[in-house]
């Protein structure tokens, strides 16, 4: 295993675990911290406290877990910092790809106004409500993963899925009306 490698003394052998998760990383923080430039800074930080502090790994949770875990601590922490005012949630509208179904026999004007209307409605939801549904449908972890790289139980996990999920049906209905006002 890669991380035994790196704590018997090779140390090189790092990067082979910063190659692979640094995509993923940088998905997760940008989700939360939503600058470009923050994300890569921290992603980095991120790297760097996971290295230094790989020998407290316990492997009680996967590696990835654990470095979620790390990524996400610190993004929420840079966020309540410098207290970011969030932008629109492009790069991840693609999560709710599961909301979308069926779509796809749909014209595409009709495809346009729902997408339109799912992003804007993702800009309501908290950054935290957004980073579980991220994890949930665009990195596919499992409810046992997100509560562990948030800290929140499985059932409240659950909960909160149910409950994003409804006010995201919510937003795009009142949005929908919205819309069609003003056309």
């Amino acid at each position: 295993m890669i991380i035994d490698r790196v704590l018997h003394g090779e140390h090189n052998a790092y990067a082979l675990l910063v190659d692979k998760y640094k995509d993923r990383v940088f998905s997760l923080i940008l989700g939360i911290v939503k600058e470009r430039t923050v994300a890569e800074d921290l992603a980095q930080e991120v790297f760097v406290k996971a290295y230094t502090s790989l020998k407290k790994f316990r492997r009680k949770s996967g590696f990835t877990t654990w470095l979620y875990r790390i990524a996400y601590n610190a993004s929420v922490s840079e966020t309540r910092k410098r207290k970011i005012r969030l932008k629109p949630f492009n790069e991840q509208v693609e999560i709710a790809g599961g909301l979308e179904a069926g779509m796809q026999q749909e014209t595409t004007d009709v495809q346009e106004t729902r997408h339109k209307l799912l992003q804007r409605a993702l800009l309501e939801l908290p950054a935290e409500d957004k980073l579980i549904l991220m994890l949930y449908y665009f990195e596919e972890k499992t409810v046992e993963e997100i509560s562990s790289t948030s800290g929140l139980t499985t059932s409240n996990v659950k909960v909160r899925l149910f409950r994003i999920r409804n006010k995201l049906k919510e937003a795009i209905e009142r949005l929908g009306k919205t819309e069609l006002v003003v056309y």
